[in-house]
Formats: structure tokens, sequence, C-alpha cells
């Protein structure tokens, strides 16, 4: 069977939307919009770009799709809608069927993980009405068996303090992340969230929301309207007498919004902890765990969830905000059609470009170029001279992570690089942290891993006798977000990281997204070139081409 799962364009709030297509329970693509119409987040938009591409990937028309997936089901006129610009877009719809937006999560998680049995967590901000949920799978099943409402939402509690300390709620948490290794222990959140015997309890008094989110006023003195934008405060004027003046638009950060920050995420661990618990209350045994929704993201926790002792393995979905949403859509039609579904052995879905399609594109932008006659080479020697690289090859990431085939690549030997990559490329803060690669073989001596971890979802910590040696891709906090590279994953890049440490006796390469603050990681060639030459890197390496700068 032709599944295809999409998602967004529900509200203009609604964000990351995206398709995947399944064939006879495969995932064939998946590419979010945004990096196809170049619009980060691709607020309130419509995927009919990533649709048509992954129907055109596949060589079909919509008319050989079988079952669209869409989440929504308490979207009472979303139906007819998709049915609408499907006809609209494309000229003809097929079977539309909504499901719950936390299930598309789960079943994301749960068949991407390819586990036989699995205990699944879907926890984000919200979707129908609901801010977690609660799963099961075994053989190919999945149950939902509990859900959290509104109230309980620990997506939205981050966004808030996001919110609060001046970076754009659902969107930048991962800089509050960021961000708390540098603070220390002393704000208490306990008025804000509170644990009691794995039980959460959030005081949304101090919480904004939209329509269809709280959004109460104790007395009209203090009453806050329902948000219309994303870009709003979230937060209410009860958490500025809390916690003092919230952080505005370009005030430095200072330690005091370090250890807001600190507080936020010590508060969003002991909580994720506690809904963990919860679910495997009753498991006296370890189990496989697979996790999806947004606030699956947190790499930070996720590393602590690894020493979980009831945790046997763990899968976070690599897309798991709600850009993963089409591929848990794409699941639940395939499961329903009677297909059996295969995991998601990579996230390498996107577009791709043969060296005769590069090498045309070079030439109709009139940028000077040279062939290599091996390109793992000439990287390898660019890279250990100290050049800071944009790497373009194969397929496209389907999630927010670059790995290793929209990348900028550099040197982590030199503790600088860091700072001059957010300087002088990424236009970034100088608190934020780049991850390293490193080929599969060497993970285990270098960081406190005892499995792949391929999708760069888990920050661990750096052994001590090898911080030294890659200080770049060291966090504050010694932890970093690994990403594991073998043959079978990435031959190409496997391959890079092996001359590297041929030349260096190093095998990790500082890793980091082919996009600049701001925009979406990059898709095309044209989009390569467009980056490369508007930011501070040395060269870029495209299929077998290199382009450099003229001095």
């Amino acid at each position: 069977m032709n599944i295809l799962g999409i998602h967004g364009g529900v509200t203009q709030l609604h964000h990351d939307p995206a398709a995947a297509l399944l064939i006879d329970g495969k995932i064939v693509a998946a590419i979010e919009e945004e990096r196809l119409n170049r619009q980060k987040g691709g607020l309130g938009h419509i995927p009919v770009r990533a649709i048509e591409f992954c129907l055109r990937h596949a060589s079909m028309e919509i008319r050989d799709i079988d079952l669209v997936v869409h989440s929504g089901e308490t979207n009472h006129d979303l139906e007819i809608r998709i049915k609408q610009y499907l006809n609209h877009y494309f000229g003809s719809s097929p079977e539309v069927i909504l499901v719950n937006h936390q299930m598309a999560h789960l079943a994301s998680a749960y068949y991407a993980s390819g586990f036989k049995e699995a205990y699944v967590l879907s926890y984000d901000g919200y979707g129908d009405n609901l801010s977690a949920a609660f799963g099961f799978g075994s053989s190919n099943e999945l149950k939902m068996h509990r859900t959290f409402g509104l109230e309980d939402s620990l997506g939205l509690f981050y966004s808030v303090m996001t919110s609060f300390l001046g970076f754009e709620p659902a969107d930048a948490e991962y800089r509050v992340m960021g961000l708390a290794a540098h603070g220390k222990p002393g704000i208490e959140l306990k008025d804000i969230i509170s644990i009691f015997h794995n039980t959460i309890q959030i005081d949304n008094r101090f919480f904004r929301g939209s329509d269809r989110v709280f959004s109460v006023a104790s007395s009209q003195e203090d009453y806050d309207p329902p948000l219309r934008s994303r870009f709003e405060p979230w937060y209410r004027n009860s958490l500025c007498d809390l916690l003092g003046p919230p952080r505005r638009l370009n005030e430095p950060i200072t330690q005091r919004h370090a250890d807001i920050a600190y507080a936020t995420q010590k508060a969003f661990e002991q909580a994720s902890f506690a809904l963990v618990n919860q679910l495997l209350k009753d498991c006296d045994f370890p189990v496989n765990l697979a996790l999806a929704g947004g606030c699956a993201l947190n790499c930070a926790t996720n590393g602590l969830l690894l020493k979980h002792p009831r945790i046997s393995k763990m899968f976070v979905q690599p897309a798991a905000s709600d850009r993963g949403i089409a591929l848990g859509c794409a699941y639940l039609g395939a499961a329903k059609l009677g297909d059996k579904v295969s995991p998601m052995n990579t996230t390498y879905l996107g577009g791709e470009y043969s060296d005769d399609e590069i090498r045309s594109i070079l030439e109709l932008l009139g940028v000077s170029f040279v062939r290599s006659e091996n390109i793992i080479s000439s990287a390898a020697e660019l890279l250990s001279s100290g050049k800071i690289i944009g790497w373009f090859q194969g397929r496209s990431e389907y999630g927010p992570r670059a790995l290793g085939n929209r990348s900028i690549l550099a040197d982590p030997r030199n503790e600088i690089m860091r700072d001059m990559i957010n300087k002088r490329i990424k236009f970034r803060e100088e608190f934020r942290p780049f991850a390293p690669v490193v080929a599969s073989e060497f993970a285990s001596q270098i960081f406190d891993l005892s499995d792949e971890s391929p999708f760069m979802t888990c920050a661990v910590q750096v052994r001590e006798s090898w911080k030294r040696h890659i200080p770049a891709v060291v966090h504050k906090d010694g932890t970093a977000r690994v990403q594991t590279c073998n043959a079978t994953q990435n031959i190409l890049l496997h391959k890079l990281l092996l001359k590297f440490y041929q030349l260096t006796s190093v095998p990790v390469l500082l890793n980091t997204s082919f996009n600049i603050k701001g925009e979406p990681i990059v898709e095309t060639p044209q989009n390569a070139v467009a980056t490369f030459f508007g930011s501070g890197m040395d060269d870029l390496i495209i299929g077998n081409y290199i382009v450099g700068k003229s001095k």
C-alpha cells in the first residue's frame, strides 16, 4: 500500500509541516516543508512542496496514494479542508483519515524503533487537547493507554520559560538547554512545577495560551488575552513577580539568565524522570523505551535517561518534534491497512543530486570549482589544516539534526574553533555548543556510551582522558551530543572520519547543521552555495567538487 502521512496547516500557529511516504510499510521519502520553501518552522504552511517531493521521488501521482493520514482528530473541519487543498494543488484527493496527535507521536517512536516490544512516551506542548501519552507496542501493534491534559504540559512549561528568557518559544528551547550548562543552583521553580511521588503538578497561572489552551485571568487587572502569534510573550505578569524582569530584545545574557535556564532544565529533567517512572511503574526488569514529541529532543535529559535502571535500550525518534508527526501518521495508516512496517534505519530521506546535476548548477551560478579525484582525502586534508568546510552529500536528513549529509564540519582539536564557527558562520550566541560525530568503533573509548547513537539524540559525558583532545565539542558541563557513524549508516562520512583519524589520531569531527541562524538547513546545491558565500566557511565540498573563495 502507498501511504502518505502529512502534517501542518491546521492554524497559523501550527509549525513544522512535513510529509512522509511509506510504500508497503517501508519509508521511501520524508521531508519538512521548511527545507523547500526556506521559511524556518513553516508557521501555518500546508506541506504541498513536501507532498510534491515525496510523490516525485517515488515517481507517483496523487492518484497512486491509497490513504492520506493527518493528525488533528479534534479539528472537526480538517478532513474536508485537506481534501480541498489536495484537489486544488494536485487535482485529486485520496481517502483522508485523521488520527490523534499524541498517537501519531507514539507511532513515530514505536514503529521507527524496530523494537518488538517497547514502552512508549510522547510528550510535547499540546496537540488534540493533550500534552502527553503513554503507549505500549508489541508485535507491530501499538496501543495508547494513558493521556495527559493541557494542564500537565511539560512542553508548555519549557516554552514559557524560553519566552521569558527572550528566545522564541516552540522553536528555541534548545538554546535554553545549552545555556543551562552555564548556570548554577539557587533559583527555585517549585511554585511553578512540583513533583511528589512521581506526580507532576504545574501551576498554569504563570502561563498564557491560545484559544485551545488555558487563558483564564484571575481578575480584570491582570487579564492576558489569548495568544494569536507565537512571537507574543507566553508568560504572565505573575512570572515576573516570581523571577524578576524577563530578558528583553537583544539584552545581553547574564548569569541570572543562565541560572534561570539551569533551574528550568533541572525541573524538566526531574519531571521527565517522573513521567518515565509512571510509565514503567509495573516493570520489575529492564525494558525498551521509545520517545517522541518535542520534549524528546532535550538531549541532556535523554542522556540521563540512558542511565535509568529500568531501561534496557532506548530509542528517540530523530524527528521527534511535530515534523515527525507526518511519519507517525504514515505508520498508523500502513498498520491500519495491514502492511508490516519497517523501522527507521536512516534519516537520509530527502533530496539527492548527481555529480552531473551539481556541476550544471555550479556552472549556472558562475562559481569557481574544481573536481577532486579523491574527495575524502581532499576533505580530510582541509579539515586537518584547520579549514571549516560545508559538506553536501547524498540525500538530505529528515529532522532537525544534520547527520553528515548537510553539515558544516571542522577540526575538534582546536578549542577556539567553537567560537570561530559561532561568530563567522552561525552568527549565534557564544554559549551554544557544537556536536561531535565519531567513527563507531572508537565511540565507547571517547564517550560514556555503550551503544550506537546514530541520530544525535543524547548528550553523554566525554571521557576525561579525551576532553583535551576534542575541546571544541565538549560543552561546559563536560557532555557532548554524540553522533556515532559506521560504514552501513553513512559510508562516505565514515571514510572521512577514518581518514581524518589517520592524519590526526582523532576519529572525531565537529559536526553542525549547514545553515546560519534563523534559516533552515540547506536542501539544494543552490542553497548550499548561497549559505557558503554568505558566511565565513573556507571551502564547500559538494559531491566530488570543491568550491573555494577568491582571495
